[in-house]
C-alpha cells in the first residue's frame, strides 16, 4: 500500500471537509432559522420581553466580575476576534496537514458569524443601555444588538473546533472548553449590559441552525474546486 492509498480514507473521514449527507435539508433548517429569529429581533425590539433577564443577570456585575466579563468582551472585538481566527486556521492547517480542512474551517467561521452581523443590520435592535452603569467606554457602543455578534463568534469558532477535532482524541476537550467558552461570553455581554439575554440566546441558535449549511455548502464547493483542479491536470498531462 503506497502512502496516498493509506492517506486517502483519512482525507475522506475529515469531518469538516466531509460531503454532507442531507444538504437541501441543512439549508432549509439555516433559511427556516434565519427567518424566525429576525422575526423573533423584531417582536423582541418592540416588545423587550427579556429585559427582566437581562438586569437580573446585569446585577451580577456587583459581583466583581465585571472587569474579567468586560476584558473578555474586549479581547474577543471584531478585530482581535480576526485575528485569532486567522491563527487558529494556520494552526488547523499545520495540525491536520490538510489545507483544504484549514480553509474550510475560516469560511466556515466567517460566513456563519458575518450572517449574525448581517442580520443585526436588519433587525437594528437597539442596546439595552446598562452598560454606562460598569464601564462608560463600553457603554458607548451604539451599534444593533440583536444578535450578539461576540457570541455568534464565540460559538461557530467552538462548533468548528469541534468537528475539526471530532474524530481525534481531543473530543471531549473540544466539546468541554467550547461549551466553556460560549457560556462564558453569554453570561460576560449581559453583565456588562452591552446585550439583552434575548440577544444571547438568539446567537446560539443562530450558529446551530446556520453553521450546518455553511458546512456542507463550503464542503461541496471545494470538492467540486478540486474535481475541476484533478481534470485540468489529467489534460495537460501533469
Amino acid at each position: 500500500m503506497t502512502t496516498s492509498e493509506a492517506a486517502a480514507p483519512a482525507i475522506r473521514t475529515d469531518p469538516l471537509s466531509a460531503p454532507p449527507t442531507r444538504l437541501r435539508a441543512a439549508v432549509a433548517t439555516a433559511l427556516a432559522t434565519v427567518v424566525a429569529l429576525i422575526v423573533l429581533g423584531f417582536v423582541l425590539r418592540a416588545v423587550p420581553i427579556d429585559l427582566a433577564l437581562s438586569r437580573a443577570v446585569h446585577h451580577l456585575h456587583g459581583s466583581g466580575i465585571a472587569p474579567i466579563a468586560e476584558g473578555f468582551y474586549r479581547a474577543l472585538k471584531p478585530l482581535p476576534a480576526a485575528g485569532i481566527m486567522l491563527i487558529a486556521t494556520v494552526c488547523v492547517g499545520l495540525g491536520t496537514r490538510r489545507w483544504r480542512t484549514a480553509l474550510l474551517f475560516l469560511g466556515t467561521v466567517a460566513v456563519t458569524w458575518g450572517s449574525a452581523e448581517a442580520a443585526k443590520l436588519i433587525v437594528n435592535r437597539p442596546r439595552p443601555g446598562l452598560a454606562h452603569t460598569v464601564a462608560p467606554v463600553i457603554g458607548s457602543v451604539t451599534d444593533a444588538s440583536f444578535p450578539s455578534g461576540h457570541v455568534a463568534f464565540t460559538a461557530s469558532f467552538a462548533l468548528a473546533l469541534v468537528v475539526v477535532l471530532w474524530a481525534t482524541r481531543w473530543r471531549l476537550v473540544a466539546v468541554a472548553g467550547g461549551v466553556l467558552l460560549v457560556a462564558a461570553m453569554s453570561v460576560s455581554v449581559v453583565v456588562i449590559g452591552v446585550h439583552f439575554a434575548g440577544d444571547v440566546v438568539a446567537s446560539v441558535i443562530w450558529v446551530a441552525g446556520v453553521f450546518p449549511a455553511v458546512r456542507a455548502g463550503g464542503a461541496v464547493l471545494i470538492a467540486r474546486l478540486e474535481a475541476r483542479s484533478t481534470l485540468r491536470r489529467g489534460r495537460i498531462g501533469v
